[in-house]
């Protein structure tokens, strides 16, 4: 049986390979011809090498997958960061949702680490320039050197930002004195921009250039988000491989190779879900360490995304019998639900006392008004029309966005194919499957628990982009993207976890390998798409 397995995962490696050749080497000659030279030469280079290299990949994971009997445990966070390797080069920096915001705020991090002076004050502004002035009138204050405020890479992927980072990616910086970077920072927890901050701060230290110092910083964000995940899936005591799926979607590994907190939230969240049902279904015993590591992944967690605050309800999975006494059961609940509403109060409060106070709503981008906490009280039909409306015409955009549409910048030319969807979708299900020897813990009442839970934190989602982001011209709610709904996907397929849907054949490695297939074929086409853009 392993044999005949081995042979057809050995038949699909090379097919899939075979597929990219003949995709993209047959018109590789036409593609390079309209990319100019001398100039973009170094962009006709990495095109091809991104060919060669995304085959080699393939080839060496397939080669893995199904020649070694059993798989290493280093396999998994190193699949991540070599295809984490292959978005961070693809999408240029800045090419992610809200990146530049991201990127500035870790900056200001990296500053306040440094002990370096972060932000302009009045004696700064006594000497700035007239476009410093501006910025700063804007809202932008976070102070980078001279040399980190350079244009050249924008939202949008093409010849130019391509040919910034490969001629720049081993510069120096010999920039003099600091200005004001045009991006208006996030306030939201610091703890989100730790790794991105500590990638910057390295190539400060370094005296790494512009180029090295942004890809530095995408990198350890990267290198976080695999160290994550890969405890969630270490601890998870069951369906490790829906964690594992969840981890390599497109959409995800793009955040994760970005400068976007989204990736450090999908990272803890699944530490949080894995920790809360190693606990409920495998261990033992509950310790004052384990209620105490379980209060810091909330801690963490919800104060930066309040939106997920409702899945916090999944401690209630921990049996109190696993505590040494009711009372040390009720302590525990006690003290971790006080710490945590302490830090998303503390955290969120400025926001929270915004919200609870306005009785006018005025939305930038379309010069409207907009929803009010006192319209969702005082209106509740309008607004349950509203969350109707939004369901019935956006929930194949969320699913779309969720898995890899649109990457980028929410750019249309750089998506994910829809037989590549088609793709996705089936290696998420075939990871909830049950196979035989496998046992369900979750019960029947525990997994419609589990989407109460959902339905709060996505009907939150929601409301966060009525209040702040949508017109009461709009009969739908705007602003909301896929990847807000990640960190709820690995819940919501567990539910399917069923031991009347079980599958005798193991198909898990052709899953993983069509998974990371996906990425490969979907970042040479969006190289080839970009490489050909001014």
């Amino acid at each position: 049986m392993n044999l005949i397995r081995n042979k057809k995962g050995l038949a699909l490696t090379a097919g899939s390979i075979l597929l990219l050749a003949f995709l993209f080497l047959s018109s590789y000659q036409e593609t390079i011809i309209r990319i100019p030279s001398p100039a973009f030469e170094p962009v006709r280079r990495f095109y091809w090498w991104m060919i060669v290299f995304g085959c080699g990949f393939l080839f060496c994971l397939g080669a893995l997958l199904w020649i070694k009997e059993k798989l290493s445990d280093w396999m998994y966070p190193v699949t991540i960061l070599l295809l984490g390797l292959f978005y961070i080069l693809v999408l240029p920096p800045f090419t992610a949702p809200d990146e530049a915001a991201h990127f500035i705020s870790a900056y200001r991090l990296s500053s306040q680490i440094m002990g370096k002076q972060a932000v302009a004050d009045e004696e700064f502004l006594s000497h700035a320039t007239q476009e410093e002035k501006e910025r700063i009138s804007r809202g932008a204050n976070v102070l980078v050197r001279s040399g980190d405020d350079v244009p050249g890479l924008t939202p949008e992927a093409g010849q130019t930002s391509y040919n910034m980072v490969l001629t720049g990616l081993f510069s120096k910086d010999e920039s003099q004195g600091v200005t004001v970077r045009s991006e208006i920072p996030v306030n939201t927890s610091p703890v989100v921009y730790v790794p991105q901050a500590a990638g910057i701060t390295l190539a400060r230290l370094l005296q790494l250039g512009y180029i090295p110092l942004v890809m530095l910083g995408r990198l350890c964000n990267l290198l976080a988000f695999a160290a994550m995940s890969y405890f969630a899936v270490r601890v998870m005591p069951f369906k490790k491989e829906v964690l594992m799926a969840v981890s390599c979607l497109p959409m995800t590994l793009h955040l994760a190779a970005s400068y976007s907190y989204d990736a450090v939230f999908i990272g803890l969240s699944m530490m949080f879900f894995s920790w809360c049902f190693y606990l409920a279904f495998e261990k033992d015993k509950v310790t004052v360490k384990d209620t105490v590591l379980l209060a810091l992944f909330l801690i963490l967690l919800e104060p930066g995304k309040i939106v997920y605050l409702p899945l916090a309800g999944i401690c209630l999975f921990i049996p109190s019998a696993k505590f040494q006494s009711k009372k040390q059961y009720f302590i525990s609940f006690f003290s971790v639900l006080a710490a945590v509403l302490l830090a998303v109060f503390l955290v969120n409060r400025l926001v929270l006392a915004a919200w609870a106070t306005q009785t006018e709503s005025y939305v930038g981008w379309s010069e409207a008004a907009g929803y009010t906490l006192s319209d969702v009280i005082n209106r509740p039909y309008d607004i349950f029309m509203v969350y109707y409306e939004t369901f019935v015409t956006q929930l194949g955009y969320y699913l779309v966005t969720m898995l890899g549409g649109f990457l980028g910048n929410l750019d249309p030319n750089l998506t994910v194919p829809p037989f590549c969807l088609l793709l996705l979708c089936y290696a998420l299900f075939i990871s909830v499957l049950k196979r035989e020897g496998e046992e369900v813990p979750l019960k029947t009442g525990q997994k419609w628990f589990l989407l109460f839970l959902v339905f709060l934190s996505a009907c939150l989602v929601l409301a966060s982009m009525l209040l702040g982001w949508t017109p009461k011209e709009l009969t739908y709610i705007t602003g909301v993207q896929g990847r807000y709904f990640i960190p709820l996907l690995p819940l919501v397929l567990l539910t399917i976890f069923d031991k009347n849907l079980s599958i005798k054949a193991d198909l898990r490695r052709s899953a993983w390998y069509l998974e990371c297939f996906v990425s490969i074929y979907a970042l040479i086409r969006i190289c080839s798409t970009a490489s050909l853009r001014l």
